[in-house]
């Protein structure tokens, strides 16, 4: 109480006694009329200062209970050591202005002492009269003894209410109590609180010896047990059959004046309870043994909580696993590895997926496993709860197909290299027949089916020539076939420019073949057709992709298409070709023609990762 202030120390210790407005009772009535009839005055008082008033707790002469404490004498009293006499108020400046000096019942004389606990003045006991009055030695002396038997009193009803409120938790938390005979064991004091427990155990008549009343119990034997240890403490469980069914009880018992003082408390909902309790983790553990998973709890100071069996499997006993933290069974980049992910769980940063590492067995030996785990909090901790399983056969499985699909891709490459190696031949010998040809009609053809066949082979080479066979980098592809067609179509009489716009795409074989053999239909026949009887112009390939389509732009600033020219219904083998590529493709053809020329349109789903050769190429 060092902080508070005085006044808030002795109002503090006023009220640990709960004797104000609690009702008038004859002990403290008898010390008044007492201490009235010593003083030979008409008042006497027990007064106790509250923080705003003066309430009597006793009256003689007075039935007023309480008054403001300020015009009361005891506030004047209780800032004395000891006491106050005043033998004639109307002449004391400190109180002859107060109403009941000026008016009835017009006092003069006061004399109080006060009532002290632990060095706090809490109030007086006081006598008042209406004359002026000296107050002899042997009645100042009788006051004081009078105080310390008020004091005595205050102590006596403080120790009263701490047993009244120790009975009550005492027959609150207990179901009855018994007083035995040590030697016998007899009981000769009961107390039910009101619980028909003891009547139900033994009966209306259970004054009698425990063995009798519980003949087949095992508590007598720890009884006399407990007894001949001479132990002064008794603690026990214990199970006593009833006609209802077995009751269970906590049984407590000291040794007190030669007797034996037991309490007895039912606890068999508490037992009901934890046998349900124990039986449900009994299921839970079950459940946890049967995973075909190893199941792992630990706190944040990476203590094991809980785990499954399954860890025998790497070597390790039930102590030896309990023993060890969680990053025991890691090292190198895994042990880091696995400290990051447990430290993100714990933060709560995102939900975290699974994570690989190589789990460290007894033998020293290392094993892949899979981890997964989630923060789990409960009552303002947090836990880290998840599973592990052996990837070992996945692994393994994995290498596998690694080592097959490695060596697919080599054969998929030899597929490629001699594919490209015969389009080639087939390339030349076609180059070598137009150049020793002098039939221009059969040279046009045989550059024709040159350039198709170098379409083709342009791909096999880029195939051969990059890791993934599901597709290539068509653009790239692309620029070079139009450099090659530039070569080989542009006539040397007339100026005639190529311009691209090709924007990045990646196309797999089925759709990169056909689209590079409509490329060179339409742009080697933009060349030879488009720019009749002119002397310049522009041929524009514009290629892009956009989300999952690609879409193709064939464009030439030449004389346009013959009127009434319909792609479907022309006889060349171009036009052919062009139709059954794109049909391949899955794209339909829009043409735009007129005096300012000509725009072939194409747009078709981009199917990247389709896999397999589905392309029917004919040429």
């Amino acid at each position: 109480m060092a902080h508070l202030s005085p006044e808030a120390q002795r109002l503090d210790v006023l009220h640990s006694y709960e004797i104000l407005d609690t009702p008038e009772t004859k002990e403290f009535d008898n010390l008044v009329t007492l201490a009235a009839q010593i003083c030979e005055v008409p008042i006497a008082k027990v007064n106790f200062i509250d923080d705003k008033r003066a309430w009597s707790k006793a009256n003689y002469g007075n039935d007023l209970k309480e008054s403001p404490r300020e015009y009361n004498f005891c506030h004047t009293t209780i800032r004395e050591d000891e006491y106050l006499v005043v033998e004639d108020a109307s002449e004391d400046d400190r109180f002859s202005h107060f109403e009941f000096v000026t008016a009835d019942p017009k006092l003069r004389f006061y004399a109080g002492v006060n009532i002290k606990r632990n060095q706090q003045n809490l109030g007086t006991i006081c006598v008042l009269g209406q004359e002026p009055k000296q107050l002899s030695e042997a009645q100042l002396n009788a006051l004081r003894t009078l105080a310390g038997e008020i004091e005595a009193r205050l102590e006596l009803h403080k120790k009263n209410r701490e047993l009244e409120t120790k009975a009550a938790f005492l027959e609150a938390s207990v179901d009855f109590m018994l007083v035995l005979d040590p030697d016998t064991l007899l009981v000769e004091k009961a107390n039910r609180n009101g619980s028909n427990l003891l009547s139900e155990l033994s009966g209306q008549d259970f004054f009698k010896p425990l063995d009798e009343l519980f003949p087949d119990s095992a508590l007598i034997s720890e009884l006399r047990q407990w007894i001949k240890n001479g132990h002064n403490g008794f603690e026990s469980e214990t199970s006593l059959k009833t006609e209802s069914g077995k009751v269970f009880l906590e049984l407590n018992g000291i040794r007190k004046e030669d007797k034996l003082l037991i309490t007895a408390k039912d606890i068999t909902r508490r037992k009901h309870a934890e046998k349900a309790l124990r039986k449900e983790k009994l299921f839970s553990d079950t459940i946890i043994q049967s995973l075909p998973l190893n199941f792992f709890m630990f706190d944040e100071n990476q203590n094991l909580i809980k785990w499954s069996r399954n860890h025998a499997t790497h070597g390790y006993s039930d102590e030896e696993y309990a023993a060890l933290s969680p990053l025991d069974f890691f090292d190198g980049k895994d042990q880091q590895s696995i400290k990051e992910y447990i430290n993100q769980v714990f933060a709560g940063i995102e939900p975290q997926g699974s994570i690989e590492a190589d789990l460290i067995q007894k033998d020293g030996s290392k094993k892949p496993f899979l981890f997964n785990a989630v923060c789990f909090k409960q009552d303002g901790k947090k836990y880290l709860i998840g599973t592990s399983q052996s990837i070992e056969a996945q692994r393994s499985y994995q290498e596998k197909l690694e080592g097959l699909l490695a060596e697919k891709e080599v054969l998929l490459a030899e597929v490629h290299h001699r594919v490209k190696n015969n389009l080639a031949v087939i390339a030349g010998f076609l180059q070598m027949q137009e150049f020793v040809s002098e039939n221009e009609s059969v040279k046009s053809t045989l550059l024709t089916n040159h350039m198709r066949v170098k379409s083709m082979a342009l791909i096999h080479e880029d195939l051969y020539n990059v890791s993934d066979f599901n597709g290539i980098r068509f653009d790239h592809y692309l620029a070079q076939l139009l450099e090659f067609i530039e070569v080989k179509r542009s006539p040397k009489d007339k100026f005639i420019r190529l311009k691209t716009a090709i924007g990045r795409v990646e196309m797999n074989v089925n759709q990169a073949v056909p689209l590079a053999l409509i490329v060179n239909e339409l742009v080697s026949n933009a060349y030879e057709f488009a720019f009749e009887g002119r002397e310049s112009g522009t041929i524009t390939v514009d290629l892009k992709a956009e989300n999952d389509a690609v879409s193709l732009s064939v464009k030439d600033d030449g004389i346009g298409l013959p009127e009434g020219f319909e792609l479907e219904n022309s006889p060349t083998l171009g036009t052919t070709l062009v139709l059954s590529y794109s049909e391949q493709i899955n794209s339909k053809i829009d043409i735009n023609t007129g005096k300012e020329g000509t725009e072939y349109r194409l747009m078709f789903n981009h199917l990247k990762n389709q896999k397999g050769s589905t392309a029917n190429v004919l040429v």
